[in-house]
């Protein structure tokens, strides 16, 4: 086997070039697992937030979660990437469908709105292992742009949201509300 075939893996016809660290692609279709997905703009640039592709790339989020059989429990939109905490349904899914049609839909909305290139290739994820990793997921996700500099208190940021009841308190919605 060659290093480039070592190094990849093939998706519903796709060769995929595989993280060093990434799991094998059925952990990706285990009902119930939470997993914290992270895709970065190329080259970092800041492009995510512009009023021409901003309301796309949310829109997308539940677009892509719905066709790939996920639940979206929290996300957040930097200018530069997208933290999606999401998992797969009780009837089943896979998160790779889902980064496969959140990536390709948005990418053609960059390109077209006159950015050049889209998306890193590869992107970083966490599956969470209890109800307290879920937890620190959802601040991590919620707390980045404060993290960033970009607002004071998370709520302030507009492009996030939690989306699921985590510890039996009411089903949360925008900005937690």
């Amino acid at each position: 086997m060659s290093n480039e075939r070592a190094s990849s893996y093939e998706w519903e016809g796709y060769l995929c070039r595989r993280h060093p660290h990434r799991l094998e692609p059925e952990k990706y279709r285990v009902p119930g697992q939470p997993v914290l997905m992270t895709v970065c703009a190329e080259n970092k640039r800041p492009v995510l937030t512009a009023d021409a592709v901003r309301d796309e790339m949310i829109g997308a989020l539940s677009v892509a979660a719905n066709i790939a059989g996920c639940e979206m429990m929290a996300w957040c939109l930097m200018p530069d990437h997208v933290h999606a905490l999401l998992r797969v349904g009780r009837e089943g899914g896979d998160l790779l469908r889902f980064l496969h049609s959140y990536k390709s839909w948005t990418g053609r909305v960059m390109t077209e709105a006159g950015f050049s290139g889209t998306w890193e290739r590869s992107f970083w994820d966490r599956h969470a292992r209890s109800r307290d990793d879920i937890s620190a997921l959802v601040s991590y996700v919620l707390h980045n742009p404060v993290r960033a500099g970009l607002c004071g208190r998370w709520d302030e940021w507009a492009h996030s949201e939690f989306c699921m009841q985590i510890r039996g308190g009411p089903k949360a919605g925008r900005h937690g509300s």
